[in-house]
């Protein structure tokens, strides 16, 4: 099952838990805000818009994928990070100030603090990047790191673009490239960061822990070097301002529908039939992905930005149900794993770590949030429903992880050893 995995590479389960456990916080925090200004939040490029914006993308899917990555990493690459330990805790914590920085700087219009959200975010991420993405080279060939080595180099440039627009933030100036600078930032984030790393963890783990047919090697080989090639001369046209942008997209749009296609073939055509939660969450995810590409064509053919607002929540969406599904498998299997590699007798399996109940709680919760999110933002009223079903889902993982951190701990603390028998 675990083909091609180095799982003795692995780093210590604090490195990853850490970010996981980081997620529901930020998850809370964003809902209360839509809970309290569900009005203000949909308005495009006002402040409490932008905070709620970059709490979900670096509070929540950010700093999950960036601890998955150091998982990834050590298990694909073959190359473990070095001191892991350490540069987690680093990274995470100045990733966790920035975001509490620039989101305290939308919300108190505060222009000192964009600097300090600069500083923090900028170091972390770029720190980030800068460790993780060497070990990516002259290693194992495999083509989830190619996807990986893409999502981490849009992951640095949209940050250095993120610097800029807090600088200028900070200066209260705003520069004739501001609205240029923000698109090519955005769309680094949205497609070159968050589609292409999902895309190659799909590549990997719907084929590994779900029994599929394989992807095929043509899709595995060209798909990040076309998202890549209409990224750059995405960013290439804008800057030049060239007219027909709108082509790049297109192609991107029509990758992302492939994808969409493949992947619920490989789904509906697993091997491993017992019931899993988490190929919900995948299901739901590429309906998610569909109605978002869906709507952004609606968005560019009437030029409705309530249809680019419905179209950007929908792919947060999507990937935040992919998140939360991975969280579903990763933290049982990592449990599992570091328990077991340690010699104890009873470790408890993976179903026991998450309860089906509670997973499938989590899943019935995450459903009713998209659904009142969506329609919210038809009729306001309903997105408060959709940030109580919001705060009541990110409370549920909160309660799934810790649960799971008390049950590793105990086994440590109180199971017997091989060694002690």
């Amino acid at each position: 099952m675990y083909n091609g995995l180095s799982l003795d590479q692995a780093p210590p389960i604090s490195v990853v838990m850490r970010f996981f456990i980081t997620v529901p916080f930020f998850g809370i925090l964003l809902s209360a805000l839509l809970f309290f200004y569900p009005d203000t939040v949909l308005i495009p490029n006002h402040p409490f818009s932008l905070a709620s914006i970059h709490l979900m993308f670096l509070g929540v899917i950010t700093m999950a994928m960036l601890g998955a990555l150091f998982q990834m990493q050590s298990v694909l690459g073959g190359r473990p990070i070095p001191a892991p330990a350490g540069n987690a805790f680093l990274i995470h914590l100045f990733l966790l100030l920035g975001i509490i920085a620039l989101t305290l700087a939308f919300t108190l219009l505060y222009p000192p603090l964009f600097i300090v959200a600069a500083v923090f975010l900028g170091s972390s991420i770029l720190y980030g990047v800068k460790l993780i993405l060497p070990l990516l080279f002259n290693g194992t060939s495999h083509d989830t790191l190619q996807g990986m080595k893409i999502a981490l180099f849009a992951l640095s440039l949209t940050a250095l673009l993120g610097i800029v627009m807090a600088t200028e933030y900070a200066n209260e100036a705003f520069g004739t490239m501001h609205e240029m600078l923000r698109t090519i930032h955005y769309s680094l984030g949205l497609i070159g960061w968050i589609a292409v790393l999902i895309i190659a963890v799909a590549f990997q783990v719907v084929e590994m822990f779900y029994v599929t047919p394989s992807y095929s090697p043509w899709c595995k080989r060209n798909a990040f070097n076309i998202i890549a090639g209409a990224l750059g001369f995405k960013t290439l046209w804008l800057v030049e301002g060239l007219p027909f942008v709108w082509v790049f997209d297109a192609i991107i749009g029509a990758l992302l529908m492939g994808f969409i296609a493949t992947t619920l073939k490989r789904l509906l055509k697993r091997k491993r039939r017992v019931s899993d939660v988490s190929i919900w969450f995948w299901l739901l995810g590429m309906g998610l992905l569909f109605l978002s590409l869906g709507l952004y064509g609606t968005y560019v053919a009437s030029g409705s930005e309530l249809f680019q607002t419905m179209a950007l929540i929908a792919y947060v969406l999507f990937a935040l149900s992919i998140i939360l599904g991975m969280m579903g498998k990763i933290i049982p299997f990592l449990i599992w794993f570091h328990l077991n590699s340690a010699g104890y007798m009873d470790t408890p399996i993976m179903s026991n770590i998450i309860t089906y109940s509670r997973a499938k709680a989590l899943f019935v919760l995450f459903t009713l949030t998209v659904f009142f999110t969506l329609f919210g933002v038809i009729y306001n009223d309903l997105l408060r429903l959709g940030a109580m079903m919001g705060i009541a889902m990110f409370g549920l993982l909160l309660y799934n992880i810790i649960s799971a951190l008390k049950m590793y701990r105990y086994t440590l603390h109180h199971g017997m050893r091989f060694e002690q028998m």
